[in-house]
């Protein structure tokens, strides 16, 4: 009879403790499935922490993006180019097609329900970021890269965000590549004197502490004309601080693709100015035109515009 007893006991108990672990298993599932913890969870990682410090979280893979700036339409366009539905601005890199442009400003980019907007940090768009969020917008603020790391970061950042990883991967590569041949070509001419560059044209000389053509030349492994005449942060040098630095080597960062670019013409430019007679860099015939997708954008084609450098420097 007690053995009977203890038996009944024994059932009920372990039939309460089924009960309770099924309860619990739901309970689970409806936790996992659900909020932030299912986003992240069940439908991957699509977040980044931005240059305002806000940590922006999508729910779903980003299928409606609007770029703000040509940096910005640059990076979205390589990462999600069918993607893009509007930018402000054309790409730097000018195979990348624009679906359409968008006027910035609030009305105008809400109407086209994206699911998130890029926005980089340049010619006041920061004032779009605030607006854009009370209207219920997603945003992603991207602060300028001042150095080739930096680059790298963000670029893994916007991906992560939107869901492009696997592109990430082939940017990213693609800079490293050329930052790699940069290194043999420095290898090969190790013995030689360390030259001046200057990065320079109508605009002035660029270069200075905190930029990312500062972090840029480094990888060149010569002297900064900026930093060598003592252009401060913040600034662009003038044409008598590029006299004063005397390069070996100017660097002309040019829309190569305008309608009125003409080689040549930019080039005898600096050849017959009288003013610039003296230096080494008209002396030797060491002015060379880079694409500013190359020099200027603030994206993973800073890569290339490094070799492009290296190859001026040590190639003969």
């Amino acid at each position: 009879m007690q053995l009977k007893r203890l038996l009944i006991i024994l059932a009920v108990f372990v039939g309460v403790l089924v009960v309770a672990i099924m309860g619990m298993y739901k309970s689970w599932n409806a936790f996992t499935s659900g909020g932030i913890f299912g986003m992240l969870s069940s439908k991957g990682i699509y977040k980044m922490v931005d240059g305002t410090s806000e940590t922006v979280i999508l729910d779903h893979k980003a299928e409606r993006i609007v770029a703000v700036g040509p940096n910005a339409a640059d990076l979205v366009s390589e990462l999600a180019g069918d993607s893009m539905v509007a930018s402000t601005a054309a790409p730097y890199q000018t195979s990348n097609g624009v679906k359409q442009r968008v006027a910035p400003n609030v009305k105008a980019i809400e109407a086209l329900k994206p699911d998130i907007v890029i926005v980089e940090d340049d010619n006041g768009a920061t004032d779009l970021v605030r607006p854009l969020r009370e209207a219920g917008v997603k945003v992603a603020l991207l602060r300028a890269p001042k150095t080739v790391n930096e680059v790298e970061d963000q670029t893994k950042a916007v991906g992560q965000l939107l869901g492009r990883e696997d592109k990430v991967a082939t940017l990213v590569g693609t800079m490293m590549n050329y930052i790699r041949d940069t290194e043999s070509l420095r290898f090969a001419r190790r013995d030689e004197q360390k030259k001046t560059v200057a990065v320079y044209n109508e605009n002035g000389l660029y270069g200075a502490p905190d930029t990312l053509i500062q972090d840029m030349l480094k990888y060149v492994n010569v002297d900064n004309a900026a930093t060598k005449v003592g252009v401060k942060r913040s600034y662009v040098g003038k044409k008598d601080d590029l006299i004063k630095a005397d390069p070996d080597v100017i660097i002309v960062p040019m829309d190569i693709k305008a309608a009125d670019f003409n080689r040549d013409a930019v080039l005898n430019s600096y050849y017959n100015d009288p003013t610039l007679a003296n230096l080494k860099a008209i002396k030797n015939k060491k002015v060379a035109i880079l694409a500013n997708e190359s020099i200027l954008a603030k994206t993973y084609h800073i890569g290339r515009g490094i070799y492009f450098m290296a190859q001026m420097v040590y190639e003969r």
